[in-house]
């Protein structure tokens, strides 16, 4: 009787349980959790923001599309990309630095995503804009004139978005459940790009800078509107210093002793630089589609769109099992696991070659298989998961969050040296004789000759991306922070601030001044335990890990020491 009328429970009443739920949820988050769906909501708004211009620059400004539109030699864009990346190389230290010692009514981070917007949107527009000199070296100049600010400022906020999922929650669980919707979001602007981008195109043809000026002025229009959004999330990081601390500035020495006792972070940061070539395949997929998928490369242009987002949806895949696992295994056990995916397909491609792939269906169907499966990796979700528990780690160890810092080991140094690397592998791409210039007219099919050129570059690219990965995954093997550490080490941390917290010389988090930074306190104890439920170690490998952080206990004043000395 009882089960009959359970199972006779009115759809409109589920339906009203339903939305009281959600609406309880969106100012209030779920109990020993910080986020509310309100907040979620405004930072997946502000992702897709990020996305739509982030991918409508790279629709341009890529090693292979900057000589393509711009009709310039192809170390021109090695060049302006490797000079984009060591000026963010030599920026977000003095960034991070002053993120570290600024305080308003908006927080430490949003500022500067706020501040960066204007120029950010000026030379995007610019960047797509591509002139049509007849001149080649005014194209040249105008190329390095606004390619490289955009690429700087875009690498810049791109950085930021990844950094804010540490900064808006301590829950290392949490910030990992919320990139599955979130990335749908992200996911959703490359998506609508990629089915609409090759048509138009292919329309306009022998003018297809066209295409780009219409698609980088909506980009930037959507973007700028999206990326506002990100003033409606709070920031929430645990405050563990004290006022004589936070208005100590920090130098560049200082800070390098202190990253040195992250080992985490230099483990990491040396597993991307190795690897940083492994998705070198990637910038070049747009040119082998246009080239391979049909005879006649306005036609393949016409028809790359169900292909790309196939492609695309990898992206969807990877997000989908983010949080399954996640609680199911080690940070370095989902990378590795992942990487061999993603690597895998470059390895065939290596090995049977693209002239061996005939050009048409074949190479439609079965290029479109590959690409899906090396994009089946959600790394690129689970490195500002990584990147916060890094952060916790060297907040720990020293008492300084140094996210700058570490933005920088982690972005832009694997983004400098992926360049280098690059530029290195020019000398092949000369050797080979493929200049992408010489493949800008889309209204005729490819000579065999021409064909043949691309074919042999496009093997090399998938040699050097099947060799990265397959180092960044013996690299990793050695990357030693378990959620058992992160889970002592994140104990550790609420412990020091609820004691500057309790001793009145500090808040508990380093947030929007005169807001609620969190919803978890540490006066009420059976939230702190809830909060502990939430991202208990569920990994047999973690019990394996007899190592205990508690030994490190001294760290901070030692470090401290040292920067008085």
């Amino acid at each position: 009787m009882g089960k009959d009328s359970k199972e006779k429970v009115p759809l409109k009443q589920k339906a009203g349980a339903f939305f009281k739920s959600v609406k309880s949820l969106w100012k209030s988050p779920i109990e020993g959790r910080y986020l509310n769906l309100k907040e979620i909501g405004a930072f997946g708004i502000f992702s897709t923001g990020n996305s739509f211009m982030f991918n409508g620059v790279n629709y341009v400004t890529t090693i292979a599309l900057i000589p393509y539109f711009y009709r310039i030699d192809a170390i021109h864009a090695y060049l302006i990309i490797a000079l984009a990346t060591f000026i963010n190389m030599v920026c977000l230290p003095f960034i991070g630095s002053r993120i570290e010692r600024t305080k308003t009514k908006i927080g430490r981070y949003k500022p500067f995503i706020i501040g960066a917007i204007p120029l950010y949107v000026v030379f995007m527009i610019l960047a797509m804009w591509i002139p049509q000199y007849e001149n080649e070296v005014s194209r040249i100049i105008y190329a390095y004139c606004t390619c490289m600010p955009v690429l700087v400022m875009a690498t810049f906020v791109n950085n930021m978005y990844q950094n804010m999922p540490t900064v808006i929650t301590p829950n290392t669980q949490e910030r990992a459940d919320i990139m599955v919707p979130i990335g749908l979001l992200v996911g959703f602007a490359p998506t609508i790009m990629n089915i609409i981008i090759g048509p138009i195109r292919a329309a306009f043809k022998e003018q297809e800078y066209m295409a780009m000026r219409i698609i980088g002025a909506v980009c930037a229009v959507l973007g700028v509107i999206c990326l506002l959004f990100i003033l409606k999330v709070k920031e929430r990081v645990f405050n563990t210093e004290s006022l004589q601390q936070k208005e100590e500035k920090i130098r560049f020495s200082d800070a390098c002793r202190m990253l040195a006792k992250n080992k985490p972070l230099i483990i990491l940061c040396v597993a991307l630089i190795l690897g940083s070539l492994r998705e070198y395949t990637g910038q070049f997929r747009i040119l082998v589609i246009q080239f391979r998928f049909h005879e006649d490369p306005s036609v393949a242009l016409e028809i790359s769109g169900l292909p790309q987002t196939i492609i695309g949806f990898a992206a969807t895949v990877s997000m989908l099992l983010l949080p399954i696992v996640t609680r199911k295994m080690n940070k370095r056990a989902i990378v590795i696991l992942f990487m061999i995916i993603s690597t895998l397909p470059n390895l065939i491609l290596s090995i049977v070659g693209y002239q061996n792939i005939p050009v048409g269906t074949a190479s439609l169907v079965v290029l479109t298989i590959l690409y899906f499966i090396s994009c089946i990796n959600p790394f690129y979700l689970l490195l500002p998961v990584m990147m916060g528990e890094i952060a916790d780690y060297q907040q720990y160890k020293t008492g300084k969050r140094l996210d700058g810092y570490i933005q920088n080991l982690l972005f832009v140094v694997p983004g400098l040296t992926m360049n280098i690397f690059a530029i290195i592998s020019y000398y092949w791409q000369k050797q080979v004789g493929f200049e992408t210039k010489d493949y800008t007219d889309i209204t005729r099919p490819l000579t065999g000759a021409e064909q043949a050129i691309a074919c042999d570059w496009f093997n090399i690219v998938a040699i050097l991306s099947a060799i990265s990965g397959a180092l960044m995954i013996l690299v990793m093997i050695f990357y030693p922070l378990s959620k058992k550490k992160h889970q002592e080490l994140l104990n550790a941390l609420k412990e020091r601030a609820g004691q500057l917290d309790g001793d009145g010389s500090s808040n508990m988090f380093i947030g929007d001044e005169n807001s609620d930074n969190a919803n978890v306190s540490l006066a009420d104890e059976t939230t702190v335990e809830n909060f502990d439920e939430i991202i208990e170690d569920t990994s047999d490998s973690d019990n394996d890990d007899s190592t205990n952080i508690e030994s490190d206990n001294d760290s901070v004043g030692d470090c401290q020491n040292e920067r008085s000395d």
